[in-house]
């Protein structure tokens, strides 16, 4: 049950800051698009994936001009991306046909996160499809963040993802990268799988602490790759499905420092 009258628990603070603080700047950053100039200003332009085109409609998209792998996704919600390894396998119809749908949801008001409903344009991007040089056919291997105003305190990370979608494994980790089981409820079907620390942890934790600068809460999403971190998205309100332990919530909602005594 959320609290919104004393909120002390991790999400709770997150819903009562969604409806209760000025989150514009979260409108901003959570805009797949716009996120990109926030992340060259900061960190530069290195760590953000290779634009292709942005498009206002499925029908602006020149696929001819497209290479054979590519990504195709909305700026404007979750999950709303196509990732193509061959492009003379790609349905365009059937592609076109989701992107509009995608365009038309009004995620924000769906999902119960305000701050999507004011990203506009609504528009799709092409990028770069990034890979595993191991496993080029799997999906990436995913580091989301944990931070408060600038400290990473935690990270969770996803060895197996299935993609377009929220199954996975995963385990989370401190910053000395010592998994911590524990913070999660058991009670909840959380699939935990432990993995090496990666060669880029120590790159990602200074990435995700320059860009979490000034915010009481965000979650740096990153991506480990050959040639080092990739920037994926930064997430305000993620969701309630993380199923973190009541210890856990509480030890997270006690970073989080509300305005007006709240």
């Amino acid at each position: 049950m959320i609290n919104l009258k004393e909120p002390k628990l991790f999400h709770d603070k997150i819903i009562w800051m969604s409806l209760h603080t000025d989150t514009s700047k979260w409108s901003e950053l959570a805009d797949k698009y716009a996120v990109r100039n926030y992340v060259k200003s900061i960190i530069g332009e290195k760590y953000l994936t290779k634009l292709y085109g942005v498009y206002a409609s499925p029908d602006d998209i020149d696929f001819d001009a497209l290479p054979n792998r590519f990504v195709l996704k909305t700026n404007n919600g979750c999950t709303s991306n196509i990732i193509v390894r061959d492009k003379a396998a790609l349905d365009i119809e059937d592609a076109k046909s989701r992107l509009r749908f995608w365009l038309s949801v009004p995620y924000g008001e769906l999902s119960g996160q305000p701050h999507y409903t004011r990203i506009t344009p609504k528009c799709i991007i092409a990028e770069e499809l990034l890979v595993q040089p191991e496993c080029p056919d799997k999906s990436l291997y995913d580091f989301k963040f944990n931070c408060f105003n600038g400290e990473p305190v935690s990270c969770v990370a996803y060895p197996e993802r299935k993609e377009g979608t929220h199954m996975m494994s995963k385990m989370i980790y401190d910053m000395d990268w010592n998994p911590h089981p524990e913070y999660y409820d058991h009670t909840k079907p959380v699939n935990l799988k432990s993995m090496p620390k990666p060669d880029t942890f120590e790159d990602m934790r200074i990435i995700a602490s320059k860009l979490s600068q000034g915010f009481p809460f965000v979650r740096v999403d990153l991506y480990s790759v050959g040639d080092g971190p990739k920037f994926g998205e930064l997430t305000f309100t993620p969701g309630i499905d993380a199923f973190y332990s009541l210890e856990y919530q509480k030890a997270l909602g006690d970073k989080i420092q509300l305005p007006n005594g709240k």
